[in-house]
């Protein structure tokens, strides 16, 4: 359990002025500390003002009442005194007057039920705070699944357009013949490069595949080190866009690759 969720209560309480004992040691202590639980209880004191709000709404936690109800009870009883109004007489005299004394116990009463009103609203709006904050959840979700989708749409939109180029990058006839597979879009810079059959790589050492354009250097396309079947995937390198591409290769660079191609190509593509 947080810090936070255990002080949840006594913070309601504290700021009643109802927390005494080792609880009240205990939180000042952790207010000292804790920057979020001082502006909750500056949150509390300045929601006090809804204690003209009616009494019903939620249910308070059953802890916080009876820790309430049970500081209550410990208060002081003074001794309430004769006031000089009105006096009944007693069933045996008509001299004798027993003076009427107020009820304290009327008081408590009143001050409990305004604590209670004080409480349901601290419940009432801690959890409107929780509704907001689950609806902003859901509305980033809602959002981050939006823009996925939308990639999806227009990553398959390239893949399948007429102008999109295919390659194919075979090695060795050593079986099992390692072989890759390159889609790219000129006019976007989009690119797809699938391979089976990768051969494992030495530590410290990753694939890296070019494009080598007609005019030019060649231009980094992406790192790759296949999986444990030999199988792996580029998807939408960061490629200029416009680059007229004469073919890809692929070679074996240092694990966090190289701006140049340091090593002879172990692939190079032919247009399928």
């Amino acid at each position: 359990m947080s810090a936070h969720t255990q002080f949840a209560d006594d913070l309601s309480l504290y700021a009643l002025g109802a927390l005494e004992g080792d609880a009240l040691d205990a939180l000042e202590q952790h207010l000292k500390e804790c920057a979020e639980c001082r502006r909750e209880l500056e949150w509390l004191r300045g929601d006090a003002a809804l204690l003209a709000l009616s009494v019903s709404g939620p249910r308070p936690p059953e802890r916080a009442r009876q820790r309430l109800m049970a500081a209550i009870a410990q208060e002081p009883r003074r001794k309430a005194p004769v006031e000089n109004g009105p006096v009944r007489s007693g069933p045996e005299s008509g001299s004798d007057a027993i003076p009427v004394r107020r009820r304290p116990w009327l008081g408590v009463l009143g001050w409990a039920a305004a604590a209670a009103a004080v409480l349901s609203v601290f419940v009432l709006l801690q959890q409107k705070k929780d509704l907001q904050r689950r609806l902003a959840d859901f509305e980033a979700a809602s959002a981050a699944q939006q823009r996925q989708l939308a990639e999806a749409k227009e990553l398959m939109a390239s893949l399948t357009s007429a102008d999109a180029e295919h390659f194919t990058l075979v090695a060795s006839k050593t079986p099992p013949q390692p072989q890759g597979r390159a889609i790219y879009v000129q006019r976007s810079g989009t690119l797809v490069f699938l391979a089976s059959n990768m051969p494992a790589l030495p530590p410290e050492k990753i694939y890296e595949l070019w494009l080598i354009p007609t005019n030019g250097a060649p231009i980094p396309a992406g790192l790759f080190s296949p999986r444990a079947d030999g199988n792996a995937t580029v998807v939408k390198p960061p490629l200029p866009a416009g680059v007229q591409a004469k073919t890809f290769a692929i070679t074996v660079e240092p694990a966090s690759g190289s701006p140049a191609p340091t090593s002879q190509p172990i692939m190079v593509a032919t247009r399928s």
